[in-house]
Order: C-alpha cells, then sequence, then structure tokens
C-alpha cells in the first residue's frame, strides 16, 4: 500500500535538521601556517619540560679544551666559549622563557579581566578613574618601564616577571572594559538585572563568557612579546644572570664570536624567532575561531 503524502510530510518533520560544522574551527584546523605554529610550539614545550632528560649535558658544564667546537656528534649545537654544550643551555633556556611567559600572560591575563569587567560594569567615576591608571601605565613605554623595575628592586627572575605583567595588563584591561561597556546594555543583561540577579552572577553568567574568548587570543599575542621582552631584559643584563641560561643571555655572549662562531648566535636566535612566530599566528588564529560571532553553525543553505 502506498503511504500518503502526508505520511511523507510527518517522516520528513520528524528527521533531524542537520547543522553545519563550525566554519571557524574547521578553518582553523585545516589551516597549513596554523597547524605548523602549533606542531613547531608544540616541540618547543615537550623540549622545554624534558630539557633534564633530552639536554646531554649540564647547562653550566664547563670544558675550556672543547670551546668554540662547531656542531657535530658530541655537541649537536657545538660548544661556546667555555666548553659549554650549546643545545643543552638552549633546551634550559627555553624552560625559562616559557615559564616566564605563562606566568606573566596568566598573571596579566587575570588582573586586566577583572580590572576591565569592573570598569566597564560599574561606569562612572570609577571608571574614569581606573581607566586613567590603565592610560598611564599604556602611555609609559613598555621597555623603559621594565628597565626602570628591574632597575630598582634588582635583577632578578620575579622582577623580570613582575615588570612584564605591569607593562602587559592593561592593554587587555582596556580591551575588556570596551566590551563589557557594550554587554552590559544587552537585553540579556538586563533581563538579569531585573530578574534580581547580583553583580557576581551577572560577570560570571554573562559578562565573562563573552569576553574570555578576547582574552584568550590577545594573552597568546602577547605571549610572543613577553617572551621577547624579557629576551631583551637578559641581553641587557637586566634578566636572567649566569651561568643560568637564557635566549637572550646567549645572543649577548656570541656577539663577542660572530665571525669565528656565528653557530652561537644562530641556535638562541633561532628558537626564539621560532617561538614568537608560532605564538604571532596561533594568536591571529584564535582571534578569529574563538569568535562566537563566527562560530554560529548555519543551515545548510543559508547565506553566509
Amino acid at each position: 500500500m502506498r503511504p500518503s503524502t502526508l505520511g511523507f510530510a510527518t517522516s520528513a518533520a520528524a528527521r533531524p535538521v542537520p547543522t553545519a560544522r563550525p566554519r571557524a574551527w574547521t578553518q582553523f584546523l585545516r589551516d597549513v601556517p596554523t597547524m605548523a605554529a602549533a606542531v613547531a610550539l608544540l616541540a618547543i614545550v615537550v623540549m622545554a619540560v624534558a630539557a633534564p632528560v633530552v639536554a646531554p649535558y649540564a647547562y653550566d658544564r664547563q670544558n675550556l679544551e672543547g670551546a668554540l667546537q662547531g656542531p657535530g656528534r658530541a655537541h649537536w649545537l657545538g660548544t661556546d666559549n667555555y666548553g659549554r654544550d650549546v643545545f643543552s643551555r638552549v633546551a634550559h633556556g627555553a624552560r625559562i622563557s616559557l615559564a616566564v611567559g605563562a606566568v606573566a600572560v596568566t598573571a596579566e591575563a587575570t588582573i586586566g579581566a577583572l580590572w576591565g569587567v569592573v570598569a566597564g560594569l560599574y561606569g562612572g567615576r570609577l571608571d574614569a578613574w581606573m581607566m586613567r591608571v590603565v592610560d598611564l601605565l599604556i602611555a609609559f613605554p613598555a621597555l623603559l618601564l621594565a628597565i626602570l623595575i628591574t632597575g630598582i628592586f634588582g635583577r632578578s627572575l620575579v622582577n623580570v616577571i613582575l615588570a612584564l605583567v605591569l607593562t602587559a595588563w592593561p592593554g587587555i584591561a582596556r580591551l575588556v572594559r570596551s566590551q563589557v561597556v557594550v554587554l552590559r546594555e544587552r537585553e540579556f543583561v538586563e533581563a538579569a538585572r531585573a530578574a534580581g540577579a547580583t553583580s557576581g552572577r551577572v560577570v560570571r553568567r554573562h559578562l565573562l563568557p563573552n569576553v574570555v574568548h578576547l582574552v584568550i587570543a590577545r594573552a597568546t599575542l602577547d605571549a610572543s612579546v613577553i617572551i621577547l621582552l624579557e629576551a631583551t631584559l637578559s641581553f641587557v643584563g637586566l634578566g636572567v644572570q649566569p651561568p643560568q641560561p637564557s635566549w637572550g643571555l646567549m645572543i649577548n655572549e656570541a656577539f663577542g664570536y660572530l665571525r669565528s662562531a656565528p653557530f652561537l648566535l644562530a641556535a638562541p636566535a633561532v628558537f626564539l624567532s621560532l617561538t614568537v612566530i608560532s605564538l604571532n599566528v596561533l594568536g591571529e588564529s584564535l582571534t578569529v575561531a574563538l569568535d562566537p560571532r563566527r562560530r554560529r553553525s548555519r543551515l545548510p543553505g543559508a547565506p553566509s
């Protein structure tokens, strides 16, 4: 017996309508430069974490008889002027750079996000006062402020991190504040307030979920700047102190042997450049992939 037209309509209506995959994340995963940057950064992170295992020598082990040897089987990236293995120092230097970057980025993202949310949510005089502090720190050159802080409080890794955090969080605070000012006037925020939601609940349930993608994307981009600033401070002698390795310090030490042993400069410079470029590429891609407006699923055939 042939099914009726009504039966066909009922079957079609009962079928779930397929939805399109989020296009932004699909493009993120299929983008060759982004995946190459992710693989390169992952390799550097693994090298840093496993430095005590993968490094064939201690980073401060000296052998003056084997100083300034070129790359070979015993020393993959050669030795420096004290006979120390360059690869071992590069691997341990990656731990310093990535640790400083991770701690500083986490601190600046937390401080900047909270500062921006409070300023944007309450507005008025509090907003004006808080943003004047942000404007003051942004107007001051980041490198000069970092040099000033490390020069006053001393040359230590803690002071370097403190200096980097102070130079980085105002940018996130301004970004988050501008977004919160727009969101606080939206209907869902007004509805939550009318329903009796406290300011803390509005922040947790409605504001932070809508700004977290901006914070993550901006923090990824800031990580490259922070790592570069740490290398700069170590290069000028205000960051990591010898014999502890740092990419910036290794570049400084290699300048005296630029003609006789160029591999001393090439090794830390390549790893530093690769890390900074990878973070920049990932940051730009995350800015698109984490944007909720670009992650909305669309029905097949719907206009883009």
